[in-house]
């Protein structure tokens, strides 16, 4: 006779209605109590923070050379506009002579006449300064008159140095008009740093001064166009005194 096999459960037999749990959580090695695990999570997301970091600053640092790139392409752009070209260059160059003529051989002559008119002595740096006070009236930002130069001389309106005082402007306004019918940006410039050394590039000692002594005042202002030097500028070097 046949025995059956006794009838097992459903359970019994391998199987379950409840489904087998899912694996745990990274999470879940946390709290079990083994350090490795959290120190190597702990690690991972430093890792990614450091990594973001770097690329958040690698992309500044590429957007930075992009923009110098910009900047400089835009310069040269510029600068090749603004270079005289040769017949212009030619211009500026009689201009540039001429007016170091007109300061050396014209303006410095009426202010030791106008020095001498007024009784002053002609010592070096009083007489600069008057130099000086005559290329601001004639090259400086607003058009000579003949009064605004008497003025510079520290001379009366009406004085009999009056007609030399309209020559003067003439002159001056004219190197000013030619210049500016070349039609490149030009500026006779008067900036300096007071006490500074001489540099050489763009200044020079007036005759009866020193190179290798500190600047104290310019005398005459350089001759630049779209920012380079035609004529340098002439400064009195030395240590001020009291006139």
């Amino acid at each position: 006779m046949n025995e059956r096999s006794p009838h097992l459960p459903y359970a019994a037999a391998g199987f379950s209605d409840t489904p087998a749990q899912a694996a745990p959580p990274s999470d879940f090695f946390y709290s079990s109590g083994d350090p490795r695990y959290g120190a190597i999570a702990r690690r991972v997301t430093l890792l990614e923070r450091d990594n973001r970091t770097l690329l958040s600053t690698l992309n500044g640092l590429q957007q930075r050379l992009r923009d110098l790139e910009d900047h400089l392409h835009a310069q040269e752009i510029s600068r090749r506009q603004t270079t005289p070209p040769p017949s212009a260059a030619n211009d500026h160059l009689s201009i540039a002579r001429e007016y170091l003529t007109c300061v050396e051989q014209h303006v410095h002559p009426f202010a030791r006449e106008a020095t001498i008119k007024l009784g002053g002595q002609l010592r070096h740096e009083p007489l600069h300064r008057r130099i000086a006070k005559l290329t601001a009236a004639l090259f400086g930002a607003t058009t000579p008159t003949p009064r605004t130069v008497l003025d510079a001389a520290g001379l009366p309106p009406h004085h009999t140095l009056a007609t030399t005082a309209a020559q003067l402007c003439e002159k001056a306004n004219g190197l000013r008009q030619r210049a500016k019918d070349t039609g490149m940006p030009f500026a006779f410039d008067f900036e300096y740093v007071h006490g500074a050394p001489l540099d050489e590039t763009w200044q020079k000692p007036w005759a009866s001064c020193e190179a290798d002594l500190p600047i104290q005042f310019v005398v005459a202002p350089a001759y630049l166009v779209a920012e380079r030097v035609y004529a340098q500028q002439l400064v009195h070097t030395g240590v001020t005194y009291l006139a």
